[in-house]
């Protein structure tokens, strides 16, 4: 399915692409203050992935098949935007659940993606991170509505498993028109996304695209509680070999890492990509 997006341009003609692929419950829009900085000479695409935003699905009672929110699914929404707008080859940069995305569309169609920035979710395990069952059960008893953000944000304090998250989804809270705060995702299709990526490995297909040279950076926030440390260093020593994917950590950010620390982290992606770029032309 062809996906909600924001798209901006630069007036350079820019042939640098990058798509900037949101954690769950996010919108393209969170992506904006990222955008900013890098669209002065870089094409800039940030859907909101399905279930989200205004790539919600709508559920239709009685119907023969229900949407479906497995890794697949997102990573072919992403391809078939990609197609649909002629923006490839392009850089991939997930964060969170865009981790999966991401490699889920490298691994579909590996020659229209030049490389990837997979920020602080796991390879493996429970959804690919520490929370698993505990964001889902999470996910259940939150209210769609609050009469105000005070409200929200005492019951992220009090429930949310991880801070970053709590701050996360009152980052894209949005105002009813009653003057309520609601959230731009479809419940359901966040558990059932939870859900989904039980039984999928991301190692599997880092492994695969990093055979075949494709440049990876892996970024984990230092204070992170979806991915800990010791499982972080685990994947960096099981790809030691492969010299195309690389690990890094970030002092003073936690799950959060691309807004926490927004201006470090935009620094490192231009260094990253143009380093790439240099080595495939020489």
């Amino acid at each position: 399915m062809k996906l909600a997006h924001q798209l901006w341009k630069p007036q350079s003609g820019s042939q640098t692409k990058i798509v900037l692929l949101h954690g769950m419950g996010g919108t393209g829009g969170l992506w904006r203050p990222v955008a900013a900085a890098l669209e002065d000479d870089c094409e800039i695409l940030a859907p909101d992935q399905r279930g989200h935003g205004k790539s919600q699905i709508p559920h239709i009672a009685g119907a023969r098949t229900e949407p479906s929110y497995t890794p697949l699914d997102y990573g072919r929404d992403v391809i078939e935007t990609l197609e649909e707008l002629s923006f490839h080859p392009a850089w991939l940069v997930g964060h969170s659940m865009g981790v999966r995305t991401a490699c889920a569309a490298a691994h579909l169609k590996p020659e229209w993606i030049r490389g990837m920035v997979l920020v602080d979710l796991g390879f493996s395990g429970v959804a690919g991170g520490g929370l698993g069952e505990g964001l889902a059960s999470f996910l259940r008893i939150l209210p769609m509505e609050f009469a105000t953000r005070a409200e929200a944000r005492d019951f992220m304090e009090k429930n949310c498993p991880d801070p970053a998250i709590g701050q996360y989804l009152l980052a894209v809270s949005t105002p009813t028109a009653a003057g309520k705060l609601t959230f731009p995702f479809d419940k359901s299709a966040l558990i059932q996304t939870i859900h989904a990526a039980r039984d999928v490995s991301v190692r599997t297909w880092v492994k695969e695209l990093g055979s075949r040279g494709m440049p990876i950076l892996v970024l984990r926030g230092v204070n992170s509680l979806v991915w800990s440390h010791e499982e972080f260093e685990d994947e960096r020593a099981h790809f030691a070999a492969m010299p195309s994917v690389a690990f890094e950590e970030f002092q003073n950010a936690g799950h959060g890492l691309p807004f926490e620390q927004r201006v470090a982290f935009v620094k490192r992606i231009r260094e990253w990509i143009g380093e790439q770029i240099k080595d495939q032309r020489s």
